[in-house]
């Protein structure tokens, strides 16, 4: 069977037939996420950067019924958010950022498209760029509170917040014990003014004891290069034969 899908491919690809790459991409990278929450036992994703939820139903889509917090510091994004799962009775929301200090800081806004808002600059800012003050928390402060009744928590701490993962992540040390997977999102190309080389970020997250599970694609450069990737990693010792 693989050889004859090998053939199908090879004269598929020769023909130049119309192929679906981007879907194909993304049903790897939701089966790989699927098979990890459920090869560690992962009762709570943390969804920092929810935006107004995609990444929340796509877990839900794909069979999660665990509790799922999310933080969204745009004020209409969040009331969107909010709207999406208000009957979701394991969903939890909260209206502000996170980082690696407690402060007020401004977000940079970008109309129309706010999923590339972030609390960095843009490189190449579109005009009538917007601005809202948001609340930045620690994760490690607010732990506790944010996954009341979650016993012995084994968290997805999925974080995507254009540039400012490694802050986020520095924020979770104090509750870095209950992580056992996280998912980032890594430039190559960057898109934002102080925002770390991807080799650096995977760096990081190595140094406090994960491994690189899997890597997708997430956008593309004009010249048809990669521009961003998700890196999903579980933490070493999480899963039986995995390296302690």
């Amino acid at each position: 069977m693989a050889s004859l899908l090998k053939r199908v491919a090879m004269a598929a690809t020769a023909a130049r037939a119309p192929f679906p790459e981007a879907a194909m991409d993304r049903f790897v990278e939701l089966t790989r996420l699927k098979r990890l929450l459920e090869a560690l036992d992962v009762n709570c994703v943390i969804d920092v950067g929810a935006n107004t939820g995609q990444f929340a139903e796509e877990v839900r889509g794909i069979g999660f019924r665990g509790l799922i917090v999310s933080f969204e510091p745009l004020q209409q994004e969040f009331a969107e958010l909010s709207k999406r799962f208000r009957h979701d009775d394991q969903w939890r929301g909260f209206p502000h950022a996170l980082g690696s200090v407690a402060s007020q800081m401004t977000i940079n806004v970008v109309p129309g498209l706010t999923v590339l808002s972030s609390l960095l600059e843009l490189r190449h800012a579109p005009p009538r760029m917007q601005t809202q003050s948001v609340e930045v928390k620690r994760l490690d402060a607010i732990f506790e509170s944010a996954l009341a009744g979650v016993r012995d928590p084994r968290v997805l701490l999925k974080m995507d917040t254009q540039g400012y993962d490694l802050n986020v992540f520095e924020g979770t040390r104090a509750c870095l014990e209950h992580i056992v997977a996280l998912q980032s999102e890594l430039s190559v190309a960057p898109l934002y003014q102080g925002m770390p080389h991807y080799l650096d970020a995977l760096k990081t997250y190595e140094h406090a004891g994960f491994s690189l599970y899997h890597l997708a694609v997430v956008t593309r450069t004009p010249e048809d290069s990669i521009q961003e990737l998700n890196c999903l990693m579980r933490r070493n010792g999480a899963l039986g034969g995995d390296p302690a």
